[in-house]
């Protein structure tokens, strides 16, 4: 007689029975995940055409910021903000001046009502702003400069523009999209911009398309030093300006917060325009508007 007992009777044969079931269940089970969607499958990114002779990925780095700004640049606008945390989407009305070339820029909000008069003021590496209901100015400092500006997705730095695509990155064309999806299906050079070893940015890299014809930008996605993709900003109605092609609607979307969205409307944009030198002093900041 073996030593070993073994094990018997129906209990035993529905456990054989429920298992070779399971068995002959999984590879159904699979099927269905894999084609029913349920199993994420990596997206395959369009493959890039070969880069065309003769094209030089700072030039059209330069000229896509080009497309943006001028050395002297007025601009109003609107930002829609949408949150979670918010009722409905909040609207903020302002006016910016900027100084390209001596690094200056001067920001003031005129809507909504509990925000009017608010106004930010950047000269260098310094950045003020001013918030009417305390009539107080306050120093904001660098480590500050990523923080929300006005309750929207983009930052301090993205409307003050501490840091600069052109002069903080270098930049690599990497290849020709032929149709960019999100960009109604138009041709686009795409280019990595890798951060400077001694530049003040935050962002390990971003991504940028550039519209092949016009050099507009089209679309950029930010990444942080471990490669993660954090934010996704994209350009759309565009027009015809002084010989310039001006996105006049950036979305901003930031993919770490679901629910969360900011676009950003033109209602005018002045290129190379005379700024009286006033603008940019700490006085301007608390002077009455109208």
């Amino acid at each position: 007689m073996s030593g070993v007992a073994r094990a018997s009777g129906p209990g035993v044969l529905r456990s054989v029975q429920g298992r070779s079931a399971w068995a002959a269940l999984i590879p159904l089970l699979v099927q269905f995940l894999v084609f029913g969607g349920l199993l994420a499958r990596p997206t395959t990114a369009p493959a890039l055409e070969p880069v065309p002779a003769g094209l030089d990925a700072d030039l059209i780095a330069h000229r896509a910021d080009d497309n943006l700004r001028s050395d002297r640049t007025f601009f109003r606008g609107r930002m829609v903000v949408n949150s979670p945390r918010l009722s409905g989407p909040r609207t903020v009305v302002f006016s910016s001046w900027e100084d390209r070339l001596g690094k200056r820029s001067f920001i003031r909000i005129h809507a909504p009502p509990k925000d009017v008069g608010t106004a930010f003021l950047k000269i260098h590496s310094n950045l003020w702003m001013y918030i009417p209901r305390v009539e107080s100015t306050m120093r904001i400092p660098p480590s500050l400069m990523l923080q929300s500006w006005m309750g929207s997705d983009f930052t301090n730095d993205d409307l003050v523009r501490e840091s600069s695509e052109v002069e903080d990155y270098a930049h690599r064309l990497l290849g020709v999209e032929p149709a960019l999806a999100s960009a109604g299906g138009r041709r686009a050079l795409v280019l990595e911009y890798l951060p400077h070893e001694d530049a003040p940015v935050v962002w390990g890299k971003i991504m940028v398309w550039v519209d092949a014809e016009h050099y507009a930008p089209l679309r950029e996605e930010f990444y942080d030093e471990r490669g993660t993709k954090l934010r996704v900003l994209r350009f759309s109605d565009f027009h015809r300006l002084d010989g310039r092609t001006v996105p006049y609607r950036w979305s901003l979307k930031p993919l770490d917060k679901p629910g969360h969205s900011t676009v950003i409307v033109v209602d005018e944009i002045r290129f190379d325009v005379a700024i009286d030198s006033t603008v940019f002093t700490t006085r301007n900041l608390t002077r009455r508007v109208e």
